[in-house]
């Protein structure tokens, strides 16, 4: 019974750990309602960087609690997706922080450890 509920558990919280991902046409809109900064990823299929960020750092619980919280997180795929001209990239993933008014405040090239992540979010 014991292994039930904690497999219960686990299940449960990998559901709520997840990033949720908001459509790049309403983030800032979400943004200016919620006083929060606009992360917008830009990836590509196939892309290490990307599936490492994707499958590890955004799995980490305080990454993905720090980004419900504070963040409207949109992801762009730049085979796909129409990116905006002032998000600019020379490799994928790249990162951009972005206020309501669509003011880049950050930029990080590539992907990043779990901590230096957290480190990024948190500053």
């Amino acid at each position: 019974m014991k292994k039930k509920i904690i497999v219960l558990l686990l299940l449960v919280s990998s559901v709520f750990a997840q990033v949720e991902w908001a459509d790049m046409f309403d983030a800032y809109d979400e943004a200016r309602e919620s006083n929060k900064i606009v992360m917008v990823m830009l990836s590509r299929e196939g892309c290490p960087g990307c599936e490492y960020m994707k499958n590890v750092v955004f799995e980490e619980k305080q990454v993905s609690k720090l980004l419900k919280e504070g963040f409207i997180s949109v992801e762009l795929d730049v085979q796909q997706d129409f990116v905006p001209q002032n998000l600019e990239y020379f490799a994928t993933p790249t990162f951009y922080f972005l206020n309501a008014d669509e003011k880049i405040l950050k930029r990080i090239n590539g992907g990043e450890q779990i901590k230096k992540f957290i480190e990024s979010l948190e500053e």
